[in-house]
């Protein structure tokens, strides 16, 4: 299989390293970082936070990990039953067929079955011993392991394993975010596997005020001694980039992904009004909105048992 390349290098320094590409799911040319409008966004391929080194566009806000930028258009993707090369796509609102987040960043998509996978899970997939940043040991896949992972506590069938010790995660723990954005802090918050403070007779969550288990992972922060559920702090749907557009089937109209802060307007589909993530109709004339929740599960769920 040719490996085309998912980049045009226009420019490069005297290491021969490329500082301005074209990327063919982008209309604008990339530069390569540092970026002096801060860190605070997330990569629009998989929705993690920016880190070095990566890509930037300096006309739009939209950023790629250098590792997400220079993924081949066509890819043979580990351990999947897919016989066919999954080609590279954008755009599209989608279940991952390996870790279940609803999503909308790049993924690579079957050309027979149309199933996709986030590029979390294909970098995860890639062969070779995979490490945790939680973790000392390398890790590896095993598509038949049943058990508990240690960062959640939930049940999994499939999972990261380590041969020294019994350390195991699943697809959706591998993934997690190092560091995230919340409004309970002005800080950045980190990925946490143990707390610090042993004098603690409880521990709780700084957001949903709720008892926290001392041996799941969370999200911290140093400075203000803030500790909260990885839930709280991402949310149900944390690889959704707001601001995207979503097409649903019974509405004429484009439908853009939107996070509601006030002005809280009712349900077109359930009548509650919607005050988190939502769906409204790029055209204002039209008014209408409704839940994310109302219109997703059902669109995805309609879209596999036709597929069946």
């Amino acid at each position: 299989m040719p490996n085309e390349s998912s980049i045009i290098v226009i420019e490069s320094n005297d290491a021969g390293e490329a500082t301005k590409i074209k990327h063919f799911k982008h209309m604008h040319n990339l530069m390569l970082g540092p970026f002096d409008g801060g860190y605070e966004n997330n990569c629009d391929g998989c929705m993690l936070p920016i880190s070095d080194p990566f890509y930037y566009c300096s006309e739009c806000v939209f950023f790629l990990h250098k590792a997400c930028a220079e993924l081949p258009k066509m890819k043979n993707v580990w351990h999947e039953l897919c016989r066919e090369p999954l080609a590279l796509i954008s755009d599209k609102v989608f279940e991952c067929a390996k870790c279940r987040h609803i999503c909308n960043t790049f993924a690579y998509e079957c050309s027979e079955c149309e199933s996709k996978r986030c590029l979390r899970c294909v970098i995860a997939l890639t062969p070779g011993a995979r490490t945790s940043l939680r973790h000392e040991h390398p890790l590896f896949f095993y598509k038949d392991y049943h058990g508990r992972c240690d960062a959640c506590g939930n049940l999994t069938l499939g999972a990261f394993c380590c041969k020294d010790c019994n350390f195991v995660l699943h697809f959706g723990c591998f993934s997690l975010p190092i560091t995230a954005h919340h409004k309970c802090d002005e800080h950045l918050l980190s990925l946490t596997a143990h707390n610090d403070n042993k004098y603690l007779e409880s521990h709780y969550c700084d957001i949903c005020e709720e008892s926290r288990d001392t041996n799941r992972w969370f999200y911290h922060c140093a400075i203000c001694d803030t500790s909260v559920h990885v839930n709280c702090v991402l949310g149900k749907y944390p690889f959704l980039k707001l601001g995207s557009i979503f097409e649903e089937t019974d509405h004429p109209h484009l439908l853009t992904i939107v996070k509601k802060k006030y002005y809280y307007l009712d349900c077109n589909k359930c009548g509650k009004p919607c005050e988190d993530l939502s769906l409204e109709c790029s055209k204002l004339e039209c008014k209408y909105i409704v839940h994310l929740d109302c219109v997703v599960h059902y669109t995805l769920r309609c879209f596999l048992w036709w597929r069946m």
